[in-house]
């Protein structure tokens, strides 16, 4: 879904509807009241659909109302919330969400998420992210995985890896391997490239055996 998407917004809230448009430099994006109001058969560009979860009575994610738009081939679905919990994201991103956010984040998080959906990647913000690979590094076996995924990295990249799958910030593995994060961030793009993955998270899995 690279290049040009639509924007498609499910709120009752004109303030967050001038907010995500604004943020998003979006005046021809499309808002709905309620979920029955999109047509999925209408939908026939590459499209993101933000939902306001604060909507009243909007259907649970296993109701069947939600499926046309969850397996749309051209359209991809992220949930916010004014106040986000982990539990909520795992279900959104479970039923098939592309992302999950805060409704009210900044304009610069906003169209991150944005970029990253539309690239095909799925957005989980960084505290789930932290937690959820902090969960990986607790399920891995005492025995050390073969190391095969590491292969066709540099020393440096698999260092760089090593220390990112166990949950270091850029900022940590700056300090650590004594190089700046913008080579941290650089390195993380080529290992991430050489394993085909598009996150930490894959990594940590893949470093542990996991995935």
């Amino acid at each position: 879904m690279s290049g040009a998407t639509k924007g498609l917004y499910l709120s009752r809230d004109t303030g967050l509807l001038s907010h995500w448009k604004k943020a998003l430099k979006d005046n021809k994006g499309t808002a709905y009241e309620t979920l029955g109001a999109i047509a999925p058969g209408a939908i026939s560009v590459p499209s993101l659909l933000w939902v306001d979860l604060a909507i009243p009575a909007l259907p649970a994610w296993s109701e069947p109302d939600w499926v046309p738009l969850l397996r749309h081939p051209s359209l991809r679905v992220i949930a916010t919330s004014s106040n986000p919990k982990d539990a909520e994201a795992v279900a959104a991103l479970d039923a098939g969400c592309a992302g999950y956010c805060h409704a009210y984040a900044e304009a610069n998080t906003l169209r991150q998420v944005e970029q990253v959906v539309r690239a095909g990647h799925v957005w989980i913000g960084a505290t789930l992210m932290q937690k959820l690979i902090q969960t990986a590094n607790r399920a891995a076996t005492p025995t050390p995985a073969a190391e095969t995924w590491s292969l066709h990295l540099t020393s440096r990249e698999k260092q760089v890896a090593l220390l990112a799958a166990k949950g270091a910030s850029n900022q940590d593995i700056a300090t650590h391997c004594e190089i700046s994060e913008r080579t941290v961030k650089a390195h993380l793009s080529a290992v991430f490239d050489k394993l085909d993955i598009a996150d930490r998270l894959q990594l940590a899995l893949k470093v542990h055996g996991i995935q």
